[in-house]
């Protein structure tokens, strides 16, 4: 259905309700002039004398009871189905569908989701945790969280962590049996755990930051993983030195099976950021949600 036959019915209606043009013309906040010349049109357009009409009233002719009876539930169907739309937009339910990478979403998001489900009982959340980058348009999201390194193009992007800096562990046992780096270079020396990047399917080349500039290191070990938790887990248990945020390596650090090396040398990237497709009007759902996580996110 074009705008133009749609905008014509719409006028039509307006017309057979008040049974006045300029009754029409005042609902629909045209001038009257404009009423008739698009009932004149629709006439035109259909073949035949919709109204009756005398100096005193219009009335429908035969063909426009006929039609009124058709366009008259279809009319209403179209303004029940809109406000309906309108509704669901203002009300703060439905689902919300997330993507989230692995670590943002057992580091960041698994705490909160108890005090989130309390505070907004009416919003069923979704989460699909997605290491690998994806369209959240074209699969269906609503929005996605991601480091701001990795966002989509023309997406909005609210920030919601400060920047992360990577930083250098290893057990004690293992910085005892084999010393502490006290450069990137001497990691070509280590053990290294190395990282398999899910998105790409290439090695992890760790940076670090010297003389205010960034160097990519391609270092080798005995163990690959694609999964943060294992590496950390195994650098805790005396495999080797790992890579890693300081919030996912903090716990081991605090139990004393981790200790950080290359402090000096930990490079700042982009924090955590929640990014959701261009929209005139945001779905409450979707700002109450990113209203809880900033006021809980260490920004």
């Amino acid at each position: 259905m074009d705008s133009d036959i749609l905008a014509s019915m719409t006028a039509f209606a307006r017309v057979a309700e008040q049974r006045s043009i300029t009754g029409a013309a005042h609902a629909l906040g045209v001038s009257p002039a404009a009423v008739s010349q698009t009932i004149r049109k629709l006439e035109a357009r259909l073949g035949v004398r919709l109204f009756e009409r005398t100096t005193r009233s219009v009335n429908l002719s035969e063909a426009g009871r006929a039609y009124w009876d058709r366009v008259a539930p279809l009319l209403a169907g179209l303004a029940e189905a809109t406000e309906d739309l309108q509704v669901r937009a203002s009300a703060p339910g439905g689902v919300l569908r997330i993507t989230v990478s692995q670590a943002a979403g057992t580091l960041y998001i698994e705490p909160l989701l108890g005090d989130f489900a309390r505070t907004h009982p009416h919003i069923t959340l979704e989460l699909a945790y997605q290491d690998q980058l994806v369209d959240i348009v074209q699969e269906g999201f609503d929005a996605g969280i991601r480091l701001g390194e990795s966002l989509q193009r023309d997406m909005i992007a609210v920030p919601l962590t400060r920047e992360f800096r990577l930083r250098t562990y290893a057990s004690p046992g293992y910085l005892a049996a084999r010393g502490v780096p006290q450069q990137p270079q001497d990691l070509l020396q280590h053990n290294c755990i190395n990282f398999r990047m899910p998105t790409t399917g290439a090695l992890y080349r760790w940076e670090f930051q010297e003389r205010r500039r960034i160097v990519a290191l391609a270092v080798g070990g005995t163990l690959v993983v694609n999964h943060w938790g294992a590496m950390l887990e195994a650098a805790a248990q005396g495999v080797g030195v790992c890579h890693a945020i300081p919030a996912s390596a903090e716990p081991l650090v605090r139990a004393g099976r981790l200790v950080e090396v290359l402090a000096r040398y930990s490079p700042a990237f982009p924090g955590l950021y929640f990014y959701h497709p261009r929209r005139e009007q945001m779905p409450v759902k979707t700002r109450l949600f990113i209203d809880f996580l900033k006021a809980r996110l260490p920004l």
